[in-house]
């Protein structure tokens, strides 16, 4: 289900909202995301929206920041967060200067919250995932199925071409019918590794093998990147029905507050989630 534009703004100010209150929180706690990265730990979530935002990423590749595996594990984070909100996620050498580098009585903790700060944060990151896997969910099956179907083609055409190779072994067919076969292939790297290849002009058998060899590993690692990316929509769609099983409340709040669009965007989704068993793919 993608959010109309309306929709989308709207769920992109309440996140920007809940955002700067956590945000809040975690710079006031020394609460950052992982080691090496100084950040709250909120940005690196918050790096998927405005990924979105900018309009630059396209969210279709496998580097992209909204690709499916990195929102699966947003999600999964997300969740383990409200579990832990002071320490899920947090660097493990973020909680004090060095002591290779500090002087004697100037390393300290950071403060600590109480409770009711505590319970702030869990409900903040809450209703934060609620928002979030509304919002990015179609871009994590609009990228999942995007790269299943590139997948599908190179595994079909290394298919297609080492049986052609098999044939210009046993000479069944010439040299010729193999290269324009070649041409045709959409996996860059393969490609140019089998042109260089064929251009030697009549090859051996054992050259012939080696080409075969090169285009049954480029189908199996296509085929495995299929299998990984239907395990990351997995572990999202599991996430998902997760998250919405726990959002009514965050839904409640939304209508409350008069955000009627967002609110209803929020349902349909859980609705079509729920509808279909295994969330969205």
């Amino acid at each position: 289900m993608k959010p109309s534009p309306q929709e989308q703004a709207t769920l992109i100010q309440l996140l920007d909202r809940i955002y700067e209150q956590i945000r809040g929180i975690e710079a006031a706690y020394l609460i950052f995301g992982q080691e090496g990265d100084y950040r709250p730990r909120i940005e690196y979530y918050h790096d998927a929206i405005r990924a979105l935002m900018s309009g630059e990423d396209r969210g279709l590749t496998k580097n992209s920041r909204l690709s499916a595996e990195r929102l699966a594990y947003d999600v999964a984070m997300l969740r383990h967060i409200q579990a832990k909100p002071m320490t899920a996620g947090r660097g493990q050498q973020h909680f004090s200067a060095s002591t290779a580098v500090a002087r004697p009585g100037e390393t300290s903790a950071p403060p600590e919250p109480d409770r009711e700060e505590r319970a702030l944060l869990k409900q903040r990151y809450k209703d934060y995932t609620v928002l979030f896997v509304a919002l990015l969910a179609e871009k994590a099956d609009r990228n999942a199925q995007t790269r299943i179907e590139e997948a599908n083609v190179v595994v079909s055409d290394c298919a297609m071409l080492k049986n052609l190779l098999d044939k210009l072994r046993k000479g069944q067919i010439g040299l010729a019918e193999v290269q324009a076969a070649v041409e045709h292939l959409e996996h860059d790297e393969l490609r140019k590794a089998l042109r260089a290849l064929l251009s030697m002009g009549r090859l051996k058998p054992e050259e012939i093998g080696q080409a075969s060899g090169k285009v049954q590993e480029a189908g199996k690692a296509a085929d495995d990147e299929i299998k990984r990316i239907d395990q990351a929509m997995m572990h999202f769609a599991t996430a998902q029905l997760a998250v919405y099983e726990e959002a009514k409340d965050t839904v409640k709040s939304l209508a409350s507050q008069g955000m009627n669009i967002a609110g209803k965007f929020v349902e349909n989704a859980m609705r079509q989630a729920q509808g279909q068993g295994r969330g969205r793919f």
